[in-house]
């Protein structure tokens, strides 16, 4: 059995396509793009709540719903060949993750449907003509704004108020993208008495180079803002964080689990549900363009009390308050 002949989830049976690449009769395909390896934390939540979610909404994997699941690894060409071979099977939908994976998708197929997660500025970055009524064979759901900058840079002077720089992490190639967040840290850093800058980074070489660099002058914080190398190489910066003493705020609340210190986000969980209702009504007949894109309207505050204590922080009484999750 290819690998491609995915396994469905957890401990699920493995689906497998039927001759020539199309389903049994009466059976639909689904396609998944995730941008993380199947070992990242957030893969198999991903996977399990899409199951789950499905099964309630009447699809169950392996019987009226095929499934081919890829793990990118954060690497665009695999996730490219990833693509031209799950399209060759004539998914009916296709559910991709970041911005990684809905651009591969995007300029692989211009009429399978395609619902995106997890990603942000989805006008801006070309990927639907509006919000309201995106038109093409994309829709989905966005985590993040660029102004939720200001949360990440307020968290971080809350955490240690003696933090005048800031170095945000992020994967340069998007440029709207990082047009957005720039232009934001450039607007944002000065009301909170911060100099923000980005540096571009792909891997765990450059992450090490710019965070080092970074730490040669004091007063220092980092952010990694939401992005499919700031997740895959979450733990390669928390290593850093703590080598340098720098706190260091997360876009994601897998990274404050792994041994980070804080982080302003959305839930993974919530995030897959909801893409989940939208594979359901498309498979049901709902065209994708009508469907508008929509964004995450709750967000959660998680601090590792551990690594604050390993960093010598207080965390003030206000802010404990407000945390919604507390890792000891």
């Amino acid at each position: 059995m290819r690998r491609r002949d995915v396994i469905a989830g957890l401990g699920g049976a493995l689906v497998s396509p039927a001759a020539g690449g199309t389903s049994p009769k009466g059976q639909r395909r689904l396609g998944i793009l995730l941008v993380y390896g199947d070992q990242h934390p957030d893969s198999p939540v991903i996977v399990e709540t899409l199951r789950t979610s499905l099964k309630q909404l009447g699809w169950i994997w392996g019987e009226n719903l095929a499934v081919d699941l890829q793990y990118g690894d954060g690497n665009a060409e695999k996730m490219r060949r990833q693509t031209d071979d799950m399209l060759a099977r004539k998914p009916d939908i296709v559910l991709a993750q970041g911005i990684v994976g809905t651009t591969v998708l995007q300029r692989a197929t211009k009429t399978t449907p395609v619902v995106f997660m997890m990603l942000q500025d989805p006008v801006g970055a070309g990927f639907v003509s509006s919000l309201s009524h995106p038109d093409g064979n994309l829709t989905g759901f966005t985590n993040f704004d660029f102004t939720l900058v200001g949360k990440w840079l307020q968290l971080l002077k809350e955490l240690r108020p003696s933090v005048v720089r800031a170095l945000a992490l992020i994967n340069p190639d998007y440029p709207a993208r990082l047009h957005g967040y720039t232009t934001e840290l450039a607007r944002i850093g000065p009301e909170l008495g911060i100099d923000a800058r980005i540096a571009g980074v792909h891997n765990d070489e450059e992450i090490a180079q710019a965070v080092s660099a970074f730490a040669r002058e004091p007063h220092g914080g980092l952010v990694a803002l939401p992005d499919a190398v700031t997740g895959i190489h979450g733990p390669r910066i928390i290593e850093l964080a703590a080598t340098f003493r720098l706190p260091a705020v997360y876009a994601y609340a897998a990274q404050v689990h792994q041994g980070g210190l804080a982080a302003y986000t959305t839930s993974v969980t919530q995030d897959v549900e909801r893409a989940a209702k939208y594979i359901d009504r498309i498979l049901r007949g709902t065209p994708v363009g009508s469907l508008p894109v929509q964004a995450a309207s709750r967000f959660q505050t998680v601090i590792n009390l551990k690594t604050a204590a390993e960093l010598g922080l207080t965390i003030g009484p206000s802010l404990l308050a407000r945390a919604d999750a507390l890792i000891d």
